[in-house]
């Protein structure tokens, strides 16, 4: 069940390195969680198959959390069912806190994205973008062969551009990442393919500051998550090297990840600090509506660009869209480095969604939301 894009090597994993690369007492946890999972109505006496759903749902995450322990993994996972409180748990002690829990902060990788589109249909529900602007409507010095390029094309990876013009730790002005943006080669003429890259999404973030008057940052924690209580998700604004995840080496997200501090190999692509919590809270408000419109939710759900000829997925903005058998539809996105490793997952079909992250890469977060998935939604096997 493990997805990697057509016609690359672990790109979504690998493409934010592009020059290399809490645990819960089980005494008593069943019944936390039945009583996390069913509504208060599906306690009453005359109501008891609710409560028998309940009680599947929690013998399920029971299962799962046993799962990914099991396999080794390290790192923190989020499971949120619709309209019940969600379940945390972490494993190993690879935080600087010691055991990693829902508000570690955490390196989402190329997730990143998911972010930057959504900040992006901000300014489209606000009238101030529309996806069909072009670049040369934002750059004046633009060349002639990118000056019709769509901010559609960026957020489809369909613009042509390649995947980075730089290495994470390589730090990368602004002023510097758009000359070299602007000097890259196309790789296909606008439109026409798929290749996913890096450059598309720190354009979008660049557009996202030149029209909201913010930077990156700013515009993401101020005018699109400043309606939810989620202070972990961002750059600079959001570490603390006291909650940070760590490498195997100890090092903390800022010097693993950054290089020191954020720059534009990175902002609007990739290298996100988020929390387990603020992901969940995060994609709920999304998917309701209450960070966009719902017109721009759906425009983000809608499967635009196949990734690669013949492949079972489609981009749509800052997600792929995909179904699955047995799964159902399936809204998700992953990224990391040789360090962290995120995927979030939204089974739409089964009202649940699936978040994790890894410090490690030999079982990582894309493994732990593929045997989540298993223990909560396959049939059970006798």
């Amino acid at each position: 069940m493990r997805r990697n894009h057509p016609g690359k090597d672990k790109p979504m994993k690998t493409t934010n390195q592009p020059a290399g690369w809490r645990r819960i007492v089980r005494a008593g946890r069943l019944a936390a969680l039945c009583l996390a999972l069913a509504p208060a109505a599906a306690w009453a006496f005359e109501n008891a198959a609710p409560a028998a759903a309940a009680d599947d749902k929690a013998e399920r995450i029971e299962a799962a959390i046993r799962r990914v322990e099991k396999m080794g993994f390290k790192g923190v996972i989020a499971i949120a069912y619709d309209g019940a409180a969600p379940i945390y748990a972490g494993f190993g002690n690879g935080a600087a806190a010691g055991k990693p829990d829902e508000n570690t902060l955490l390196d989402c990788g190329s997730i990143t994205k998911t972010f930057t589109a959504a900040a992006a249909l901000k300014l489209v529900d606000a009238g101030k973008l529309q996806t069909s602007d072009r670049l040369e409507k934002f750059f004046p010095d633009v060349p002639a062969d990118k000056a019709q390029i769509t901010v559609h094309q960026l957020l489809t990876h369909s613009a042509g551009f390649p995947g980075a013009v730089s290495g994470d730790l390589e730090y990368l002005p602004k002023d510097e990442f758009l000359k070299r943006a602007m000097a890259a080669p196309l790789l296909f003429e606008p439109g026409s393919a798929y290749e996913y890259s890096n450059v598309g999404y720190s354009l979008v973030a660049a557009i996202i500051e030149k029209l909201s008057g913010k930077n990156y940052e700013t515009h993401l924690r101020e005018d699109l998550l400043g309606g939810i209580d989620a202070p972990g998700i961002g750059y600079e604004a959001a570490f603390d090297p006291a909650r940070s995840m760590l490498t195997a080496d100890g090092e903390t997200i800022d010097k693993a990840s950054w290089g020191g501090r954020s720059h534009w190999a990175l902002i609007g692509n990739g290298g996100l600090l988020v929390t387990a919590k603020d992901m969940i809270a995060f994609r709920r408000a999304f998917a309701a509506g209450k960070l966009v419109s719902n017109a721009a939710v759906n425009l983000a759900q809608t499967p635009m660009v196949r990734e690669g000829e013949g492949a079972p997925s489609h981009y749509g903005y800052g997600m792929v869209i995909e179904n699955r058998p047995q799964l159902g539809r399936v809204y998700w996105h992953n990224g990391g480095n040789p360090h962290f490793i995120s995927n979030w997952s939204d089974f739409v079909d089964h009202g649940v969604t699936i978040f994790a992250s890894s410090n490690g890469t030999e079982v990582d977060g894309d493994m732990a939301v593929d045997a989540i998935a298993a223990e909560l939604i396959l049939p059970v096997q006798e």
